[in-house]
């Protein structure tokens, strides 16, 4: 069974040294009395504490629960690496077919999602939320594992070598950078990124555009340099040349860890159109209609996961939802519009304002999707409609 490295494992010598030394109600616990509360026998506890057998992640929760621990203790020490997707699983006590079944995926594709951090190329966005909810855990975190995962990270080293030749390419002078879909680098950057090659060639051409413009930078100030009008001037630009070499040096790979990254986070086009119709000066309005027919496509669940949206009703005097963009929502828009742009060209870009909209009045009340499907309620017509949903 493929275990990936790195990853923490049941620790025999933590359970024996806790039933040595940590007293439950008020006296420290023979074998035979932890076998009796996690119904089990005393020879199978002695073989989990001499490392003759592996107990199931439910049954190490059951032990850190009698001696009031965190799962986590029952595991090797991770020696500062960040918990991984299949330590998160073991944590809650799930085996991976429990976990796959809950999150609504079959066991292949949750198996890619713990072994390679890949997430499936058809999926609504919405699956590290689903993961997250069933380990009750902050959705950063899963992001997080899938980020710093080992195969992420051999993922990203081959991205950068490959970027690193394109980059080259591209500072060439009086030679165009565009990158085709079919120029085999960038063919091998989007089996790696489980991307089609149309996508990926956006987004690469997007970050070859920056690319140039950095070369270019670099390139006027070693000029400048060589028509400094003091010593001090000379001095800041050289300082300046140093700092753009260096950024030129490590773009590949930032640009490689940049795109790993947005696209495992990345909304699903429902939630960027979403978004983008509501990112206008005043909050939208739903009926209930509507807003339960968005429901069922999760994706206000997604967006207010991410802390994207925020939902309100005035009690007993209207039948609309009132939906408000958070500030986080509208720095993310501005930071990533166009990387959207790339990933979904067919939805308009928003343009936004210098600042974002001032912060809503708070209202009376700010609740969850499920507050509202829950009450029965005559739906009104839509006070202001979405863009082409």
């Amino acid at each position: 069974m493929y275990v990936a490295r790195g990853t923490a494992r049941f620790d025999a010598g933590i359970l024996k040294k806790l039933r040595a030394s940590k007293k439950v109600d008020g006296r420290l616990l023979s074998a035979a009395e932890l076998a009796q509360l996690l119904k089990t026998s005393k020879a199978r506890v002695l073989a989990y504490e001499q490392g003759k057998s592996v107990p199931e992640p439910k049954r190490v929760v059951q032990m850190a629960r009698i001696f009031n621990v965190h799962p986590r203790e029952l595991y090797q020490a991770r020696t500062g690496k960040a918990d991984q997707i299949k330590d998160l699983r073991c944590y809650a006590g799930l085996t991976a077919a429990e976990l796959a079944e809950e999150v609504g995926i079959s066991r292949t594709t949750y198996r890619d999602v713990e072994q390679l951090a890949i997430l499936p190329a058809r999926d609504d966005g919405t699956l590290p939320l689903r993961i997250a909810n069933a380990l009750r855990l902050p959705l950063a975190m899963i992001h997080r594992a899938l980020d710093r995962h080992p195969e992420a990270d051999k993922r990203r080293t081959a991205i950068t070598e490959l970027l690193t030749e394109l980059f080259q390419r591209a500072a060439i002078q009086h030679h165009l950078a565009l990158v085709e879909p079919d120029d085999e680098a960038l063919l091998q950057i989007a089996e790696l990124l489980h991307r089609p090659a149309n996508m990926v060639s956006r987004l690469v051409n997007y970050d070859l555009a920056r690319y140039r413009d950095l070369v270019r930078r670099h390139a006027v100030a070693q000029v400048n340099v060589a028509y400094a009008p003091t010593p001090r001037a000379a001095q800041s630009l050289s300082r300046e040349i140093e700092d753009l070499a260096k950024e030129i040096k490590r773009r590949p790979f930032a640009v490689a860890s940049a795109q790993l990254k947005f696209l495992s986070e990345a909304m699903s086009s429902h939630q960027w159109r979403t978004v983008v119709s509501l990112m206008v000066p005043s909050p939208v309005q739903f009926s209930l209609e509507v807003f339960h027919e968005l429901h069922q496509h999760q994706v206000w669940d997604g967006l207010r996961a991410r802390g994207f949206i925020s939902l309100d009703i005035e009690p007993g005097v209207s039948d609309t939802i009132t939906v408000h963009l958070t500030p986080q929502a509208w720095e993310s828009c501005a930071a990533q519009r166009r990387l959207y742009e790339c990933l979904y060209p067919r939805i308009p870009v928003p343009r936004l304002p210098v600042r974002r909209p001032h912060e809503r009045r708070t209202h009376r009340k700010d609740t969850t999707a499920a507050d509202f499907l829950t009450t029965p309620r005559e739906p009104e017509k839509l006070t202001r409609t979405p863009l082409d949903w």
